[in-house]
């Protein structure tokens, strides 16, 4: 910010907007780490000895794909639980601030350099 208006403007339901997609989203990537998962198990037995490096390299790498999934889905969660955290703190420091504009929370009287 460039000059003396500096502001913070809180759009509350662009938030939740955002904090609600976050949980569709991470609803989401639960379900498809669930059936990556499912899958990683799938029996490739019957590939025989000449399959059994395919059926290994299937194997992990949809783990590795359901573990990508899951942590996908740890952040989903934890961005929309910062912009939770995010605008109740700035309603703190807003209702805070108007207390103190109004008299009813003890200040000091002194302007700090």
């Amino acid at each position: 910010m460039t000059d003396n208006t500096e502001k913070v403007v809180w759009d509350h339901p662009a938030a939740a907007t955002y904090v609600q997609a976050a949980r569709d989203a991470a609803a989401l990537l639960d379900t498809a780490k669930d059936h990556a998962t499912t899958t990683a198990g799938v029996d490739l037995s019957g590939l025989g000895v000449l399959g059994g490096a395919f059926a290994a390299a299937w194997s992990d790498a949809w783990t590795v794909h359901s573990d990508h999934l899951g942590t996908a889905s740890a952040l989903a969660t934890g961005y929309g639980q910062a912009i939770t955290a995010w605008g109740t703190t700035l309603d703190g420091v807003d209702a805070e601030s108007a207390q103190r504009i109004a008299g009813a929370v003890p200040g000091t009287d002194e302007i700090q350099a």
